[in-house]
């Protein structure tokens, strides 16, 4: 059943379409969703929850959707990851003590060497607060600076100036070009 084919059914008979969606892309954007939320702090309940959310919101802005301009396929996968991504940015921690910024702090998998990794953690660390907090969040986390800003009371200027400062001593630490 192609993408018209399924709209088409999602409009004439809405259980059917339902069913049949949830048939085709059901475990699709399981596995989107799970790539997201690690097991270790959200249950399958709460994945479960995010993939029929997704459904829900795909069913009910279905005149907004153009299948000349994407796929059913493409359209459910980006709403059901933002959809995760906003579950993470919810249940993030508001003040994250540097203490715990090793928990967070993962430096990319294509530096391989541990000692690299502690020299760029403590190069963080040692920007203090706000600004290490700043580079973790938005860095690290995915938050964006408009959310940064407000639970660091804070304006989005000051967090892009302050970002933009932090990674120029960064990058004079480690011998980088400015």
């Amino acid at each position: 059943m192609n993408d018209r084919e399924l709209i088409r059914l999602l409009r004439k008979n809405p259980a059917k379409g339902f069913d049949m969606m949830t048939k085709t892309y059901g475990g699709l954007l399981y596995a989107v969703v799970r790539g997201r939320l690690s097991v270790e702090h959200f249950g399958s309940a709460q994945v479960e929850d995010v993939v029929a959310d997704t459904f829900s919101d795909f069913y009910l802005s279905l005149s907004f959707f153009a299948p000349d301009r994407c796929s059913i396929k493409s359209y459910l996968c980006v709403m059901a990851r933002n959809k995760a991504t906003d579950i993470l940015r919810k249940n993030c921690i508001v003040q994250l003590p540097l203490e715990d910024a090793e928990d967070v702090l993962i430096v990319s998998d294509t530096i391989g060497d541990s000692e690299l990794r502690s020299q760029v953690l403590d190069a963080v660390k040692a920007l203090g607060e706000p600004d290490s907090i700043i580079l973790i969040r938005k860095y690290y986390l995915g938050q964006p600076t408009k959310e940064i800003a407000s639970s660091l009371d804070l304006s989005p200027s000051n967090v892009d100036t302050r970002t933009h400062r932090a990674i120029e001593k960064l990058r004079k630490r480690f011998g980088g070009t400015t």
